[in-house]
């Protein structure tokens, strides 16, 4: 996930991994933010320090019990576990197909792990959004836990390819024998919108799916410059008991839902992020102006609102699910862990229904509004956008015919998420309750 190092022409990067170059300065370093300078609130250096003053204990009789024990503090579930044998990541001496390297996640965290190696973290904090973290294992000799931040990843992860704000990315590659990806073949990013055929280059996928094959499972040699051929197709498997050593590992799977919850997940928190940063620099010029002026304009000025507004329109589309790429024939099916970890803490209306119910048919979700609206991250946007957001979102959900965008959303499942946010979302319930 942190500082990627370059072999073979450059290293891909995915959520949190990042290419070794010179940091280029973004407007988050800069005021008001001061991302690199600003101390971070994050739970994993909350964590850590509890830690370190002895307040905090955690396994170390092992990496494997360090890990669970890490891992349940911060409230990451271990069936989240999904495996990437491409070398992207700065530990990439470490990962082969044989030894892949494992990925946890839960709705504030994305945490890898590699045999033998450290554990990369990427922990959001509420104003500052993803902090990239190298955790060192106490092992002997040194028996030593220590959290190194590394703002290097901002080379790759605060950028165009984030919208220019710190953000993680998800790479599908064609990985060859050794886990390098054949760069000249092509490579991906992905996210909800993305075919299923364009997805998990270099990851191992248990579970099965309808339709086109993806690129998960694959090994690849370069046949030509530009092409990569297939040389060994581990096809659909349930378990990785037959494909790799599992014991080393928490769990003996790569689960296909996990992996298209993740990328959804990582698509709805950098959005998030960028319209928090986005918003507040937009605020800030806004005041700013208003000073130079000495108050002669009274409210938000109407460019400032015309790109707030903008920025909701973007938000929404993510997490409505408009451009969510259609499951074919009977979808996707992966195993009971992960699903049950998953949904074990949803809010839920008083008819049990929650944005957190799977539908893994035509869709992945059942009710059309990501889960996401619960996070920190979103509960820390400004207020201004938020209450504009809401609006909109009240709008859709209530109108007669949606906008033509939001058609997809039929009036049944709208009035559905309405009464799961009316009863599990206390800031919209308040705007409209009794209307």
């Amino acid at each position: 996930m942190i500082m990627a190092g370059l072999q073979r022409g450059g290293l891909l990067a995915f959520a949190g991994m990042c290419l070794v170059g010179s940091c280029v300065a973004q407007f988050y370093e800069e005021g008001p933010f001061f991302y690199s300078d600003s101390e971070a609130q994050d739970p994993t250096a909350i964590l850590v320090e509890k830690v370190q003053r002895g307040e905090v204990t955690l396994d170390e009789s092992s990496d494997q019990a360090f890990l669970t024990d890490f891992l349940g503090k911060l409230g990451v579930p271990v069936a989240s576990q999904v495996l990437v044998y491409s070398k992207t990541s700065f530990q990439n001496s470490r990962i082969l197909p044989s030894r892949p390297r494992a990925l946890y996640f839960s709705e504030e965290h994305y945490i890898g792990w590699v045999q033998g190696g450290d554990i990369e973290v990427i922990s959001i904090d509420p104003a500052l959004g993803p902090i990239f973290y190298v955790l060192s294992i106490p092992r002997p000799p040194q028996q030593k836990l220590t959290l190194f931040r590394s703002n290097e990843c901002l080379n790759c992860h605060g950028g165009s390819r984030t919208a220019g704000v710190p953000g993680m990315l998800v790479r599908s590659v064609h990985a060859d024998t050794g886990g390098f990806p054949l760069l000249g073949a092509g490579t991906f990013l992905t996210d909800h919108a993305s075919p299923l055929s364009e997805r998990w280059g270099g990851w191992y996928v248990t579970g099965e799916h309808d339709g086109e094959r993806h690129m998960g499972n694959l090994l690849n040699e370069e046949a030509e410059r530009g092409k990569a051929i297939v040389v060994r197709d581990h096809g659909k498997l349930k378990t990785l008991d037959h494909v790799i050593t599992t014991h080393p590992y928490l769990t003996n799977t790569s689960d296909i839902v996990a992996l298209m919850v993740l990328e959804h997940q990582i698509m709805a928190h950098n959005m998030i992020t960028q319209s928090h940063y986005n918003v507040r620099r937009w605020l800030h010029y806004d005041r700013v102006l208003n000073q130079e002026l000495e108050g002669e304009h009274e409210g938000l000025r109407e460019t400032t609102a015309n790109l707030i507004n903008g920025q909701v329109d973007r938000l929404l589309k993510v997490m409505l699910f408009q451009d969510e790429v259609a499951l074919e024939g009977w979808g996707v099916e992966g195993g009971e862990a992960f699903q049950a970890a998953f949904t074990a803490h949803a809010l839920k209306a008083s008819n049990g229904r929650s944005l957190k119910d799977f539908h893994l048919l035509g869709r992945l979700f059942r009710h059309r509004l990501s889960y996401m609206i619960y996070s920190q991250s979103f509960a820390h946007l400004p207020e201004v956008f938020r209450e504009r957001f809401y609006a909109k979102l009240h709008a859709i959900l209530t109108s007669a015919e949606p906008p033509e965008a939001y058609a997809y959303l039929k009036t049944k499942e709208r009035g559905r998420i309405l009464k799961i946010l009316m009863e599990t979302k206390p800031d919209f319930a308040k705007i409209y309750e009794g209307n």
